[in-house]
């Protein structure tokens, strides 16, 4: 019903003027009388347009959602990079649409080849998930009928590609992937009779050798994506040709390029890293090599979620402090769009009384604090920290392990 009004004219004429003001105004500054559960929609709506919608789409004001639905959803930027995951040819049933942000992407994608026609089908067992994936893509420009039923239930040609995102159950709460909806089990068996399948679970999902993956039998490729340094998914790729040549795919998005791949072929799980370090010769002794070291870096998350610092790190020929986990060290600057690089001016010991008084000798006006491999309460060190409120310089304090010391990189930005 909400969605019903939203639609008619009054429901429109009232969701502009919301629009427009970046606001609910007070019930009579509309025309015609609203009800109570009217003014609460749009209140929710509202709210979502103005807050967390921003981060998932780039026009907040096309869409509406659920509280949980909008939790549970990509973000567009993501979900339009991986439907190209998908052949434009290929026919693809979206099994757990949402909201629509997946079905959409996915949708257009394949309308660029062909018209979609008996090629795509969004389904849900949510008729509210229907209901506004259908509003949704109306208001995006696409034509798309969602089928109300559960997965399980659905007949599917073998020559349907399989896009799914069973991370959550209805709640809304987080689960072990055996014990999702639909079940794996039924996961499982249709990934195996499908030409290709696109699973999406939790960013960090590292299953053990032993793992059950059932009938499908381990994904042939993972992917970890981030977008604004932050890991937003993790996908499992079964025969997708796009990654054909790939055990484990990490994929950025940075506003001034676009989106940046790294392809490793070499497999990785927790029980392997060590070969991954085999002849490589990290800093984790002696934290007097960090004085050899003009430059550090920092990793894009999704390159530690999918376990590949290393292998990045041997592939451009430059150090990590610690573990596998650390910074990066080197003595000029390596040009990456997954490296954020810092100048250091000098290493301390991760003193509080010592790291102060190096505070108010280099009158800086804000300082920013990172921690790897060492437990720190970042927001009160920050405090502890004297700025200088003339001054427009940011400050950085890198804090890790080497060995068994702490140590404190300060750093600037370049």
């Amino acid at each position: 019903n909400d969605l019903q009004w939203i639609a008619s004219a009054r429901g429109a004429e009232a969701w502009d003027l919301c629009k427009q003001l970046q606001s609910v105004p007070r019930a009579e500054s509309f025309r015609t009388v609203l009800s109570p559960d009217q003014l609460h929609f749009l209140q929710c709506q509202t709210e979502f347009a103005l807050g967390p919608a921003k981060s998932k789409v780039a026009e907040p004001w096309n869409w509406f959602w659920t509280k949980i639905l909008l939790e549970q959803a990509s973000d567009e930027w993501t979900a339009q990079e991986t439907a190209k995951d998908f052949p434009a040819s290929a026919s693809v049933v979206d099994g757990c649409c949402g909201a629509g942000v997946d079905a959409i992407a996915i949708a257009r994608h394949l309308a660029q080849h062909q018209a979609i026609d008996q090629r795509f089908w969004a389904i849900d067992s949510n008729p509210v998930a229907c209901q506004l994936t259908q509003f949704n893509a109306k208001r995006n420009g696409m034509a798309l009928s969602p089928m109300e039923s559960r997965f399980e239930d659905i007949s599917l040609s073998r020559s349907t590609w399989l896009h799914l995102d069973p991370d959550r159950r209805v709640s809304g709460r987080r689960v072990n992937i055996h014990a999702t909806e639909p079940n794996w089990d039924v996961i499982s068996q249709r990934i195996s009779q499908a030409p290709g399948a696109s699973i999406k679970v939790a960013p960090g999902f590292q299953p053990e050798r032993d793992f059950r993956w059932g009938e499908c039998g381990p994904p042939q490729v993972r992917r970890w994506i981030s977008k604004d340094a932050s890991v937003r998914q993790q996908r499992l790729y079964w025969r997708i040709p796009r990654w054909h040549n790939a055990t484990r795919v990490v994929s950025a998005f940075r506003n001034d390029i676009g989106w940046h791949h790294e392809i490793f072929e070499e497999y990785l799980d927790r029980t392997e890293l060590f070969l991954t370090n085999y002849g490589y010769n990290p800093i984790e002794h002696d934290a007097s090599q960090l004085d050899d070291y003009d430059f550090v870096a920092d990793q894009d998350p999704a390159l530690r979620a999918a376990n590949c610092v290393v292998s990045l790190s041997n592939r451009l020929g430059i150090k990590v402090m610690g573990n596998e986990f650390g910074y990066n060290a080197a003595n000029r600057i390596i040009p990456h769009p997954m490296l954020r690089w810092f100048r250091v001016l000098d290493v301390l010991a991760l003193d509080r009384k010592r790291i102060r008084a190096m505070s108010r000798s280099l009158k800086v006006g804000r300082w920013e604090l990172k921690s790897r491999n060492v437990d720190v309460d970042l927001v009160q060190w920050r405090k502890e920290l004297i700025i200088d409120t003339d001054s427009q310089q940011m400050g950085w304090l890198l804090i890790t392990k080497v060995g068994k010391r702490h140590v404190c990189i300060v750093g600037e930005a370049v």
